[in-house]
């Protein structure tokens, strides 16, 4: 059989995978717990007190928030095992933990409006409600975190070796 396992890049070492250019900074974010709920959404979020889920580009703030990526369903990050099982809970909603599932990327620097307006189709000053969008030619969950300078993306462990090679072919990477 034809073996066409070196036409692929292997994929970078994720604790110490960095990107740099003039104005703009890409590393993987290990050692996160994100866990995904689906159906009443609003429940969950007033039981557990995480206040409102952001959408695409929206500001989340502190080591513990939702974002919105479907009607029914969250990404919530930092609420661990111990606090909430896995499985059906009679106030109306699943909990799934899919840390192994997506892999997060943190873009840093003046260079993130230049980086959405190659990766996006999305008007940075007019976002949506529902953070799931496309970026870079993949399906992503993408918002603001922290001070509002840094931007995530969760996509998909099997796609983090493509997006990773997408962001070095971008010329805010170039070292000239």
């Amino acid at each position: 059989m034809l073996d066409i396992a070196g036409k692929w890049q292997a994929e970078p070492d994720w604790a110490s995978a960095r990107l740099e250019g003039r104005t703009l900074r890409v590393s993987a974010v290990s050692e996160i717990v994100q866990r995904l709920i689906s159906g009443d959404v609003e429940r969950f979020l007033a039981r557990h007190d995480l206040g409102r889920d952001v959408g695409a580009l929206g500001l989340a703030l502190g080591e513990r928030y939702a974002v919105r990526i479907a009607r029914d369903r969250l990404l919530v990050i930092g609420l661990s095992a111990a606090e909430l099982t896995d499985g059906w809970h009679d106030e109306g909603y699943a909990i799934s933990t899919v840390s192994s599932a997506l892999r997060l990327f943190e873009a840093r620097g003046e260079g993130i409006r230049a980086l959405l307006g190659r990766a996006t189709t999305i008007d940075p000053d007019n976002p949506s409600p529902c953070a799931a969008m496309p970026f870079g030619g993949v399906m992503g969950i993408v918002y603001r975190h922290g001070d509002g300078e840094i931007l995530r993306v969760h996509i998909e462990r099997g796609l983090a070796g493509y997006l990773w090679e997408w962001f070095e072919c971008q010329p805010l990477f170039s070292q000239e």
